[in-house]
């Protein structure tokens, strides 16, 4: 549970650098905790559900409660998950601003992905604008995002660099070599 709190101890830190083990248990225990959300969602509309009553203000209250407590608690962790994945990038010797260049890839995604939706639904009542050049777009930029996501995920694989580099010391500490040397 060690390396799974340790990004949130360094809640705001962007510089030294961050293992593959605390980088990967704090994913999973956000995962874990993602996963016991939705599983309590989902257990609220399979009772509801069940008693064959339509649904009721307390499987809505509950999916309100929840969505908020989600969006809380994700922006909450937004700040924990960009640093270690910024230090995990310095363990590897590569620059944060690979992470900056998938959030910014994202936000580019989403205002695209809006933009095109509005040009479906134009607010004056024409006919929707069905342009073909706006969706192969789309599928041309998502397709450079998902190989830009998984060039990431493979850096965040990596192991880092033995000893220390440009971003700090070596976060498992000195190697053999370097202690008897």
């Amino acid at each position: 549970m060690g390396w799974a709190l340790r990004p949130l101890k360094n809640y705001a830190n962007f510089s030294g650098r961050a293992s593959r083990a605390e980088f990967w248990w704090f994913f999973l225990f956000l995962f874990l905790l993602y996963l016991v959300v939705w599983i309590g969602m989902i257990a609220v509309v399979g009772v509801s559900a069940a008693s064959g009553s339509p649904p009721s203000l307390g499987v809505i209250g509950a999916f309100g409660i929840a969505g908020i407590f989600m969006v809380l608690f994700w922006l909450a962790m937004i700040i924990p998950t960009i640093a270690v994945q910024i230090r995990r990038l310095h363990d590897t010797d590569r620059s944060g601003w690979w992470v900056g260049g998938f959030y910014l890839g994202y936000i580019a995604y989403i205002v695209l992905m809006f933009r095109m939706l509005a040009s479906l639904a134009p607010a004056d009542g024409s006919p929707p604008n069905l342009d073909s050049a706006s969706g192969i777009g789309m599928q041309v930029f998502g397709l450079l995002f998902f190989v830009y996501s998984i060039a990431l995920l493979v850096f965040f694989c990596l192991r880092g660099t033995e000893g220390a580099n440009r971003f700090g010391e070596d976060p498992y500490g000195a190697n053999i070599e370097e202690v008897f040397a």
